[in-house]
Protein backbone atom coordinates (compact mmCIF):
# COMPACT_ATOMS: atom_id res chain seq x y z
CA UNK A 1 0.00 0.00 0.00
CA UNK A 2 2.84 1.82 0.33
CA UNK A 3 4.14 1.95 -2.95
CA UNK A 4 1.42 2.71 -4.46
CA UNK A 5 0.64 6.11 -2.07
CA UNK A 6 3.91 6.89 -2.82
CA UNK A 7 3.33 6.05 -6.45
CA UNK A 8 0.19 8.59 -6.79
CA UNK A 9 2.16 11.20 -5.00
CA UNK A 10 4.75 11.41 -7.42
CA UNK A 11 2.76 11.12 -10.04
CA UNK A 12 0.65 13.81 -8.78
CA UNK A 13 3.60 16.29 -8.41
CA UNK A 14 4.55 15.41 -11.74
CA UNK A 15 1.27 16.76 -13.24
CA UNK A 16 1.68 19.86 -11.25
CA UNK A 17 4.79 20.49 -12.37
CA UNK A 18 3.62 19.89 -16.04
CA UNK A 19 0.39 22.23 -15.36
CA UNK A 20 0.66 25.20 -17.30
CA UNK A 21 -2.10 26.74 -14.57
CA UNK A 22 0.57 25.81 -11.89
CA UNK A 23 3.13 28.09 -13.47
CA UNK A 24 0.42 30.91 -14.43
CA UNK A 25 -0.81 31.08 -10.44
CA UNK A 26 2.55 30.90 -9.22
CA UNK A 27 3.65 33.85 -11.67
CA UNK A 28 1.02 35.72 -10.33
CA UNK A 29 1.71 35.39 -6.85
CA UNK A 30 5.97 36.07 -7.50
CA UNK A 31 5.69 38.71 -10.23
CA UNK A 32 2.96 41.15 -8.30
CA UNK A 33 5.67 40.80 -5.30
CA UNK A 34 8.78 41.37 -7.40
CA UNK A 35 6.79 44.42 -8.82
CA UNK A 36 6.09 45.56 -5.46
CA UNK A 37 10.00 45.15 -4.55
CA UNK A 38 10.90 47.43 -7.66
CA UNK A 39 8.92 50.13 -6.98
CA UNK A 40 6.51 49.89 -9.66
CA UNK A 41 2.71 52.17 -9.57
CA UNK A 42 -0.12 50.31 -8.43
CA UNK A 43 -1.81 50.50 -11.66
CA UNK A 44 0.47 48.86 -13.61
CA UNK A 45 0.62 45.96 -11.13
CA UNK A 46 -2.86 45.80 -10.81
CA UNK A 47 -2.92 44.96 -14.88
CA UNK A 48 0.15 42.78 -14.57
CA UNK A 49 -1.64 41.10 -11.49
CA UNK A 50 -4.99 40.48 -13.74
CA UNK A 51 -3.45 39.29 -17.18
CA UNK A 52 -1.79 36.43 -15.42
CA UNK A 53 -5.14 35.43 -13.86
CA UNK A 54 -7.25 35.86 -17.48
CA UNK A 55 -4.29 33.81 -18.16
CA UNK A 56 -5.37 31.20 -15.45
CA UNK A 57 -8.87 30.95 -16.65
CA UNK A 58 -8.27 30.64 -20.11
CA UNK A 59 -5.78 27.88 -19.86
CA UNK A 60 -8.38 26.05 -17.44
CA UNK A 61 -11.16 26.58 -19.98
CA UNK A 62 -8.89 25.35 -22.74
CA UNK A 63 -8.07 22.30 -20.28
CA UNK A 64 -11.80 21.81 -19.82
CA UNK A 65 -12.90 21.84 -23.54
CA UNK A 66 -9.92 19.16 -24.20
CA UNK A 67 -11.38 16.35 -21.83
Amino acid sequence: MKKLKNWFNRLFIKQIFNSKKFYYALGSVIIPAIVTYLGVDEETATKLFYALISLVIGQGIADSSRK
